[in-house]
């Protein structure tokens, strides 16, 4: 390493700067209007003293869009004041503004490359490049004070060796531990850098290196280049991929997409690293261990990435010479930073991106936008259309809820330049927007709404990633409404598993939408005002995406089968014979019926029958719609008998896991004499626990539905029932 108070190009003047963290060079390239030499750009800016520069901006905290100077976005004011103690805190810069022009040569001959779809380039500038891209994301403001924080809960391991090196070098502060750090990397070119690390492995093994980094280990305080470590991770770790955005698309530029991590491999971000260069193209560093397949076989559960897809393999290397046998990772070092490998030629197949691909990159940028961060891009009507298609998904819009101030800034800014001049088919889905019109106007009819419903849902669904205002404020509308019906619904989620019936009779049809409909109404959802056949369409396609939502919510689906007596009978009609687990439900029932021994009370047997029958998600089974259906019934009675006020709601209220057999038979005994004399028979309580009659369970279950209806809506009623009894039923979670 060089020594601390290195002083080689040591700035005059004032040290005041602004320091990008994601260089000109790229901005440049989504600058609005031409871009002009640099000779130019310095003449109009002595004339008029104004930066002729300049790219749109979203401030997604002010929810502005705007245009604004290159030299005044995407960077941060004396990025290393807190390094007041070193000698120059600027000469780092001025390295990284070499290393920085050797990248932009790269990158420019990559852009001139794309129109052959292939590029070549040799080892030294493609290890500029790969050393820049790792600088600027060690160089990130947000390291500075935590990246050698002996008390960083994150940097445990490194805690004797950071000691070790302030002690020997005097640092005063993390930041000073930074900057020096920062100019090893710039002082050192990439073949030395691997070759530090390779020193370093060779000595303490793949395996001791690695354990360095667990909680329980810690790095030697001896190691000199340790730094080296992340670096090899980072570039020995990954190789480059090329990538280019469909015809007409574009990439769109976020505060944070030069570097942005994305997937995980075990918990841990592994997978990707985006670095965003131009509208057109952006470099992704892929891990290598996607290449061994065996890995990836065993580690497939584990490993999360919404861009594994995207399939795409190292580059081909043509050497100067035959690759040396080593023995040591030091040896295959020594040959890469030799003059013979400096003929080494990597070429580069660059792939051209479909629009679903260019639209998951640019999901994956915008899901990472900071509540305090911002977005640039080239094309407002491009950007438009990213942004109904990426709000249209209810994921995303989880992910960052702010899209739609961009999205409405853009449909206004658009209507007030030259509503006329937008290309309409642009915005609008081709196949959905023939779809609708057919329905609209009566050219295409089907059997039902739902029929209806489920062709329109189709379209949108299998063709995701082109934009349509209809389909974003589908999911617009769900997702309040969602989100308020299911926030006490805090059950077990599950994965998209059943398949949806594509028609249902006229009658079914007919009767699920206006169930739906007062059920979504009793959370807040209004429908359209208009009955226009289009409002029609959209409000039944809003139904069955709401469906669809709670259907992965066993505790939602569950509150949707009681919440009418004639609910279960419909709903377990939407999904096709063989893709619920009904067999699963049965096989479950029959075994619990044939171990009465296992369970204490009928009581302890009937929870968990009420959870598998009824409380397991989407079924289609005849003894399922009997109690979902039984218990709706008698709750829909309750409710009007039994008084209801604010009191006695606790919709976070669960039933006690255990409970006597004695205190089970008043509990039932309540139940009967709730419902009135004689109204409705039951089994339940009758007989000793090893009985295995269906109708005994079944009626079993249904008293524990309405006593956990109960513990929710009427829990004064319940509460004076119990506590003079001391039976300890409910219990009370926070949510």
């Amino acid at each position: 390493m060089p020594p601390k108070g290195d002083t080689k190009g040591k700035p005059t003047g004032s040290t005041d700067q602004y320091h990008h963290y994601i260089p000109r060079f790229i901005l440049r390239r989504y600058q609005v209007g031409p871009a002009r030499p640099k000779a130019e750009r310095q003449r109009l800016f002595r004339r008029t003293g104004i930066d002729p520069e300049y790219v749109y901006y979203w401030d997604v905290a002010k929810n502005t869009l705007e245009l604004r100077s290159i030299g005044q976005v995407y960077g941060v004011r004396n990025l290393y004041q807190d390094c007041k103690n070193t000698d120059n805190v600027n000469a780092a810069e001025r390295k990284l503004s070499v290393l920085e022009h050797k990248a932009a040569m790269v990158i420019s001959d990559l852009h001139a490359a794309l129109p052959t779809g292939r590029f070549s380039v040799k080892r030294r500038p493609l290890e500029d490049l790969r050393k820049f891209l790792y600088v600027m994301h060690y160089r990130s403001s947000r390291l500075v004070d935590v990246y050698f924080d002996e008390n960083h809960p994150d940097n445990v391991p490194m805690r004797p060796w950071i000691i070790h090196c302030k002690k020997t070098h005097g640092f005063k502060s993390p930041a000073e531990m930074w900057l020096h750090m920062l100019n090893y990397y710039l002082d050192n070119s990439h073949s030395q850098l691997m070759t530090h690390a390779a020193g370093i492995t060779d000595k303490y093994g793949m395996g001791g290196v690695m354990g360095f980094m667990l909680p329980d280990n810690q790095v030697p305080p001896e190691i000199e280049h340790f730094p080296a470590i992340s670096y090899q991770t980072n570039c020995g770790g990954h190789y480059t991929c090329i990538w280019q955005a469909a015809d007409e698309e574009e990439f769109v530029l976020t505060h944070n997409g030069f570097g942005l991590w994305e997937g995980r491999v075990d918990g841990q971000p592994y997978v990707h690293r985006i670095f965003i260069i131009s509208p057109r193209v952006i470099i992704v560093l892929r891990s290598v261990v996607l290449t061994i397949k065996d890995f990836t076989e065993k580690m497939a559960p584990s490993i999360q990435s919404s861009l594994l897809e995207i399939e795409n393999g190292p580059p081909t290397c043509r050497r100067t010479q035959e690759f040396p046998d080593r023995d040591t990772v030091t040896a295959m070092e020594n040959y890469r930073s030799s003059k013979q490998a400096d003929g080494d030629v990597f070429t580069f197949n660059i792939k051209k991106l479909t629009v679903t691909q260019t639209m998951e990159v640019n999901s994956v940028l915008l899901d990472n936008v900071r509540k305090d961060g911002s977005v640039t891009f080239v094309s407002k009507t491009n950007m438009l259309r990213t942004a109904r298609t990426f709000s249209g998904v209810l994921y995303h819009v989880f992910c960052n809820p702010r899209i739609f101030g961009l999205l409405n800034l853009l449909q206004d800014d658009l209507k007030s330049e030259n509503a006329s001049g937008i290309d309409a088919m642009k915005v609008v889905h081709f196949e959905l927007f023939g779809l609708l019109l057919d329905a609209s106007t009566g050219n295409r009819t089907f059997a039902s709404a739902y029929e209806r419903a489920r062709k329109v849902l189709a379209v949108i669904v299998d063709q995701i990633h082109f934009s349509s205002v209809f389909a974003s404020e589908i999911e617009e509308r769900v997702g309040t409404v969602c989100a308020r019906f299911l926030s006490n619904c805090d059950g077990d989620k599950l994965p998209p598993y059943v398949s949806w019936i594509e028609t249902l009779p006229l009658e079914t049809s007919t009767a699920l939408f206006p169930f739906v409909f007062a059920v979504m109404e009793g959370s807040g959802f209004a429908r359209a005002p208009s009955t226009s056949p289009l409002d029609v369409i959209q409000d039944e396609a809003v139904v069955l995406t709401f469906l669809e939502h709670v259907s992965v919510n066993v505790d939602g689906w569950y509150k949707l089968m009681t919440n009418d007596a004639g609910a279960a009978l419909i709903l377990s009609q939407l999904f096709e014979e063989g893709t619920t687990p009904d067999d699963v439900m049965m096989t479950l029932v029959t075994h619990v019926a044939a171990s009465p021994q296992k369970c204490n009370s009928h009581y302890e047997r009937a929870c968990v029958l009420h959870r598998a029958i009824c409380v397991s998600g989407p079924m289609r089974n005849k003894l399922t719609m009997y109690c979902s259906s039984s218990i709706a019934a008698i709750v829909t009675g309750l409710s009007l008998i039994i008084p209801s006020n604010k009191r006695s709601e606790q919709p976070n209220a669960r039933l006690s896991n255990r409970l006597s057999q004695a205190h089970w038979l008043q509990l039932v005994q309540m139940i009967k004499d709730s419902m009135g004399q004689g109204e409705v028979s039951f089994t339940s309580g009758r007989g000793e626990l090893p009985s295995s009659d269906i109708r005994h369970m079944a009626d079993d279950v249904i008293v524990v539905g309405v006593l956990l209806w109960m513990a929710k809506e009427r829990s004064d009623f319940l509460d004076n029932f119990c506590r003079p009894r001391k039976i300890l039923l409910v219990k009370k979670e926070a949510k």
